[in-house]
């Protein structure tokens, strides 16, 4: 705590002349702040304090003072008045040292020897004691005590030695503060935000002198007299590493300096993309990247996904996969926080398309044996694929059959493949009619009595239109349908037989399609009754 150099001389020889000498001696060479130790059986170095005089017409001790050496060491000063002719000898001061409570000594009657006081008339600064002490902690000087002899003769460790000699008192209390230590605090942030520096300076002689701040940008605050010195909030230009240092000056004129080194993150730069896939589903990827600060390199640590534009997190996941309701044009929003909680977003229009759809038609219905059109949209997909059938399989966008069989008739199904590998599918279905089959019946007999005859005609195949024609003269009740009522002619009865033809004409796809059939109706005569009369 102080400094303690005791002086190991003592009275060995009679009269204490050796001692003397060698006191004598060290002073002489300069040798100063040689501590004696408390308690020393021969003598008492405070011989005229308290109750001595310490009145002197050649020297006067003006005032003492304290004067910091460093952070951690003070000397106490005295300022001499001389008017003196010749020098004067054997000078020492004494001090007691108590902790900051000025309560709790540290030490007792601490002592030191000084140089010789040159004669002259000049004030001098002279110092008195060279103190050391924890530089957290505050000490208290009391009971200050400076003498010196007229006479190098008197010079020892006699305390009777010095009962004439001048002297200088002054009880105190003199406060050494702990040491002056320049602190504060602050935080690191991202670009846009700022920074509360706070003072935590501690120690010194206050009101301090000045506190000056910089900001590592060029940027200064500053206070006068004022503890703590608190700048406003601090904002950034630009990213990057800052050395902030505060300088603090106390009234004694004691500096200390203390430096901290503060980041303003730059944000993250957030991007995604996008490919539609089959449907109204949307994969999205995130592209974002984390932006590097001068010797730190973040990491992205979350994200945030709004497809819809409603300000809401649809999604926290790196790189979702959503299903957009109908097609159209979305405002999607990301954004991105890195290891250092520094967001960046980005907004892009997202279109959705509408879903490739398959289409599947046909001409149906067809006639037996005519062509069957397949038709398969859109175009331009990569593959098309029908099935139907029979067995039936085509490649092609637009396929067709033929001939067209009742057993070609069903349901077709179309798959479609497009660039993004998404497949689709659509059916159609195929009628196909058969054609008119007629039968005009077989050979019919009529007696040429009788007034008109049934004929019952038959379609095995599609339906038809049906007319019924006759080689003679008769007519047809009706004449259309598959039976019919022949009224033969006196004509046909005459030829006694007729050609009835039947013809089909198809309804419907086979309607460019006839078929007929004939059969022959033959008109009987009845033979004469004849009687033979026996007379």
């Amino acid at each position: 705590m102080v400094e303690d150099r005791r002086d190991e001389t003592r009275d060995v020889e009679a009269g204490g002349v050796k001692s003397r000498s060698i006191a004598y001696i060290l002073v002489i060479l300069g040798i100063s702040q040689a501590l004696l130790a408390d308690g020393q059986s021969s003598w008492d170095p405070w011989c005229n304090y308290p109750g001595g005089s310490c009145t002197a017409n050649d020297i006067s001790v003006t005032r003492v003072y304290l004067a910091q050496n460093s952070p951690s060491s003070v000397t106490l000063m005295g300022t001499f008045s001389l008017n003196l002719a010749t020098d004067r000898y054997c000078p020492y001061s004494v001090v007691d040292i108590y902790r900051g409570d000025g309560v709790t000594p540290i030490k007792l009657k601490h002592v030191t020897w000084l140089t010789t006081l040159s004669g002259g008339t000049s004030p001098q600064e002279i110092p008195l004691a060279t103190i050391t002490r924890p530089p957290d902690e505050p000490i208290v000087l009391k009971n200050i005590y400076v003498q010196w002899s007229a006479s190098k003769s008197t010079c020892g460790d006699n305390c009777n030695n010095y009962q004439s000699s001048k002297c200088y008192k002054d009880p105190g209390p003199l406060v050494v503060p702990a040491s002056l230590i320049a602190n504060f605090s602050g935080f690191n942030v991202c670009l846009g935000g700022s920074i509360q520096f706070t003072d935590l300076t501690t120690g010194g002689y206050k009101p301090y002198a000045s506190s000056v701040w910089t900001f590592g940008d060029a940027t200064t605050y500053s206070c006068s007299s004022a503890s703590p010195c608190n700048p406003p909030p601090k904002t950034y230009a630009s990213p990057g590493r800052y050395t902030v240092t505060l300088r603090v000056t106390d009234n004694k004129g004691v500096v200390s300096t203390k430096s901290q080194s503060y980041y303003v993150w730059a944000p993250p730069v957030a991007d995604f993309s996008y490919a539609q896939g089959c449907g109204f589903e949307v994969q999205f990827s995130d592209l974002s990247t984390a932006t590097p600060t001068a010797d730190v390199m973040p990491t992205i640590t979350a994200q945030s996904w709004d497809f819809d534009g409603g300000g809401a997190i649809d999604s926290s996941m790196q790189s979702p996969e959503y299903t957009f309701p109908a097609p159209g044009t979305y405002p999607v929003r990301l954004t991105v926080t890195d290891s250092h909680g520094c967001t960046g977003f980005i907004v892009k229009d997202v279109t959705v398309n509408p879903a490739v759809q398959a289409t599947a038609g046909s001409n149906s219905p067809v006639c037996e044996g005519s062509t069957i059109n397949l038709y398969g949209g859109p175009d331009g997909l990569i593959s098309y694929s029908w099935t139907g059938p029979e067995g039936f399989a085509s490649s092609l966008q637009n396929t067709t059959i033929y001939p067209a069989t009742l057993a070609n008739a069903g349901t077709y199904t179309l798959k479609v493949v497009d660039e993004e590998g998404c497949e689709t599918e659509a059916k159609t279905t195929v009628l196909v009619q058969r054609r008119p089959a007629v039968s005009a019946g077989a050979d019919l007999y009529i007696c040429e009595t009788e007034e008109q005859i049934l004929i019952a005609g038959s379609n095995s195949g599609g339906p038809a239109t049906y007319l019924w024609t006759t080689s003679g003269t008769g007519h047809f009740e009706p004449d259309g349908g598959l039976s019919t009522r022949y009224h033969p002619s006196d004509g046909d009865r005459e030829a006694g037989r007729v050609n009835i033809t039947l013809t089909a004409v198809g309804i419907g796809p086979c309607g460019t399609f006839s078929t007929s059939d004939d059969m022959t109706l033959s008109i009987l005569k009845v033979p004469e009754a004849s009687i033979n009369v026996a007379f």
